[in-house]
């Protein structure tokens, strides 16, 4: 009976749980069709219009070279809310961190071609949690890629199991590329990735002529609050009319409560008035 406790999953099949837990990150292929995707496309471009009218200032933790970056971009267009409580995700990332987790950031993001890396190889975190026994990631990133990325197009990239490997142990290099054993996230437009904070990672350099384009959202367990810049305006908190959302957005404190992810979440749909 515990075995079968233990093998509930929510969202990741068996195969991607084993996958997860060995390598420190999963790849979802064709998470968004390709409506979605030039949906998202557009509603980011209307974010990064909006974000420049305002000003465009970002927090000091997003002052990153050589992207373009739109931090806290939830703010800025109701669907990038909506897609923050995605129920696919929600579900994948209950395997991943377990029933309660707040998004700590999140991010528009466009890299232009012919840019070197904005960061060399590193993790997000240097802590690691046990909670009952079990290892949690004390953060999981997603990136939704709203374009193909080429083997050469400024990838995210992977050390494989390096979530497992002391600092000691992680290899160093000067050139990104240089990386031993890595594995370069070149996929298709509407690929979901999600990784473990402390998994080793870097983004490479773009050396095409084309531009790379994503959305990420940062979640971790629910006792850590939201990144210093990234806090929910009282505008966005005002639309928090669900259990989840009022979770992800820290308004619920230490919520643990699996009933929070059967409430139906507002679905925006391509091409409808509503979007």
């Amino acid at each position: 009976m515990e075995e079968e406790r233990e093998m509930a999953l929510h969202g990741m099949t068996i195969e991607q749980k084993l996958s997860w837990e060995r390598d420190g990150y999963l790849v979802v292929e064709g998470f968004l069709d390709a409506a979605q995707v030039d949906f998202y496309n557009e509603r980011l471009d209307s974010a990064f219009q909006i974000w420049a009218t305002k000003g465009g200032f970002n927090p000091s933790s997003g002052q990153l070279q050589n992207v373009q970056q739109v931090c806290n971009v939830i703010e800025y267009d109701d669907a990038l809310l909506e897609l923050m409580e995605n129920a696919r995700m929600m579900n994948i990332l209950r395997d991943a961190i377990g029933d309660s987790f707040v998004m700590i950031d999140n991010d528009g993001l466009i890299k232009p071609p012919q840019k070197e890396a904005h960061t060399n190889w590193h993790r997000d975190t240097s802590t690691m949690l046990f909670m009952n026994e079990k290892k949690v990631p004390f953060m999981a990133k997603v990136f939704y890629f709203l374009s193909d990325v080429r083997h050469d197009g400024g990838c995210l990239a992977f050390l494989p199991g390096s979530v497992h490997m002391t600092n000691e142990q992680l290899p160093k290099v000067q050139k990104q590329e240089d990386m031993p054993a890595h594995v370069r996230m070149s996929v298709k437009a509407g690929t979901a990735v999600i990784f473990n904070g402390y998994t080793y990672h870097s983004a490479l350099n773009n050396f095409t002529d084309e531009t790379r384009r994503s959305l990420i959202y940062n979640y971790a367990p629910s006792f850590l609050r939201t990144w210093p810049g990234y806090e929910p305006s009282e505008t966005l908190k005002a639309k928090a009319d669900t259990r989840l959302r009022q979770m992800l957005l820290g308004m619920l404190p230490w919520t643990d409560d699996p009933k929070a992810f059967e409430e139906p979440a507002p679905v925006i749909i391509p091409g409808s008035v509503e979007a």
